[in-house]
């Protein structure tokens, strides 16, 4: 068999390129993460007030990219470029309770993405609108305090039994 003259990758990303975007991953833009609730917010109320499921499930798609971690959601890029255009300082914070918050939102959506034309999804649309809108403007994430307060003290014992 014949070697090939140039180097075959089998992989997307080296090790040093998986290194640098894991180290990347730990930390999010605080402002960045407060648009993008904005812009569930919107999403949210238009997708409900006009009945347009097609907006639910792009909300749920992008949540879903946002749990997941993998690459970037579309929402975080177009608030990124938002504020990068409007010059914010950058405000890192810790990005595991924001992935949990994200999943939760998940959840949420995906329920308000089934039931959009029922009392049931317009009530868990309300929530969400509420969640997102003091996430956005207060910066106050209710997801992130029940992953510090429920999520993160299992961990803790998990790994301490573990040891």
């Amino acid at each position: 068999m014949k070697a090939l003259p140039y180097p075959v990758k089998l992989y997307f990303f080296n090790m040093k390129t998986m290194e640098k975007l894991k180290i990347r991953n730990n930390y999010l833009d605080e402002n960045v993460v407060s648009v993008v609730a904005y812009q569930v917010v919107l999403i949210t109320v238009f997708g409900l007030h006009f009945q347009q499921q097609w907006l639910l499930i792009l909300l749920v798609i992008d949540f879903l990219i946002r749990a997941s971690g993998i690459f970037i959601s579309p929402l975080y890029f177009i608030s990124s470029k938002i504020t990068a255009f409007l010059c914010f300082d950058k405000k890192p914070v810790f990005a595991v309770p924001k992935r949990f918050a994200a999943s939760l939102g998940l959840l949420m959506s995906l329920l308000i993405t089934i039931y959009y034309d029922s009392q049931f999804g317009v009530f868990l649309g309300i929530i969400l609108i509420i969640l997102a809108s003091v996430e956005s403007v207060f910066r106050v994430c209710a997801g992130c305090y029940l992953y510090n307060y429920i999520v993160n003290p299992v961990i803790r014992k998990f790994n301490r039994t573990k040891n």
